[in-house]
């Protein structure tokens, strides 16, 4: 049980938490090497991290905020604040794998059943010099595009894959955002948008007992001529209604973007990958804080509050 009374109102202190009860229902230990210094924890490195990423600050500005936001360091048990060097060398160490398997674990709990996914790409802006510079000198804008997978009624991301540059076309990376989603938790319908209209596509989704709903190119066309078994099913029983749902895809992106940045501030191509992933995370700890704040307001019992479910 987890209590949301007057003590966590605070949208710190529900992020905070809800952020380690996923760490602990992942099992990961505390430290992971027994021989470690043990002055911060890997919960301690993965919250401030994710922290960090919901306020936008860069390492050196968010240590200075750390410095002034006593409740927050209190709530997390630090004894001392961490030098910014301290999260860099933590950013860079902790896996990627986990992240994702985080990432995958909030869908898992907020939603027990067949989940109403959704998927779509989005690029984020590799930039490091003022807008006017990139025009003046000629500078060609480069990109890290993420494809996320999503479930349309909790609009929490469930998987994701990130590419670098070169930027190929989205339909390139279904396959592997299809299968993370799988292994996370097996969708009922798979909406996706005119640039994932193919017959593999549709046939991959069907195999694993998962209604297909996309758009066909050429709806002008006859049906006798359009290509596939799947796509003429489409021209016949598409469901405007529920592609329509596809939309909250966007809304995910927008709301990302606008509250965390729509650049990234690392320079490798392996920072960048880990910045976006704790944005992820960032996301999903501030979805899943609105999603409890709205079962705390409907609930019976106004100051104790079942988690999601009766999860934890």
């Amino acid at each position: 049980m987890v209590s949301f009374g007057h003590s966590m109102k605070n949208k710190y202190q529900r992020m905070i938490s809800v952020m380690r009860q996923i760490l602990k229902k992942m099992h990961i230990p505390l430290y992971l090497h027994t021989k470690s210094k043990h002055v911060f924890s890997v919960h301690q490195h993965i919250v401030m991290l994710v922290l960090r990423q919901y306020e936008s600050k860069s390492y050196e500005s968010f240590v200075e905020w750390l410095q002034i936001a006593t409740e927050v360091t209190r709530i997390l048990g630090l004894s001392t604040i961490p030098h910014y060097t301290t999260l860099q060398k933590a950013a860079a160490r902790l896996s990627n794998i986990l992240l994702h398997v985080a990432i995958g674990r909030f869908i898992s709990i907020a939603c027990p059943g067949k989940i109403f996914a959704g998927a779509d790409a989005t690029g984020f802006e590799d930039r490091h010099c003022t807008p006017y510079y990139t025009w003046r000198a000629q500078i060609r804008r480069s990109y890290t595009k993420l494809s996320a997978g999503s479930d349309m009624n909790t609009q929490l991301i469930c998987a994701v894959v990130i590419q670098h540059h070169p930027v190929s076309h989205d339909v390139k990376h279904f396959s592997e955002i299809f299968r993370h989603i799988l292994s996370v938790r097996i969708p009922w319908i798979m909406v996706l948008d005119l640039g994932y209209d193919a017959e593999w596509v549709h046939q991959m989704i069907r195999e694993n007992n998962v209604l297909s709903m996309i758009p066909v190119r050429k709806r002008d066309c006859p049906i006798h001529r359009t290509h596939g078994r799947y796509r003429k099913q489409m021209r016949r029983e598409f469901d405007e209604s529920l592609y329509h749902q596809r939309n909250k895809c966007e809304t995910i992106f927008s709301v990302i973007k606008r509250k965390f940045g729509s650049e990234i501030k690392s320079y490798n191509d392996s920072m960048k990958e880990k910045e976006l992933l704790y944005r992820i995370l960032a996301y999903n700890c501030h979805r899943m804080c609105m999603i409890s704040c709205l079962l705390w307001m409907i609930s019976r019992k106004p100051f104790i509050l079942t988690f999601i479910f009766n999860i934890f």
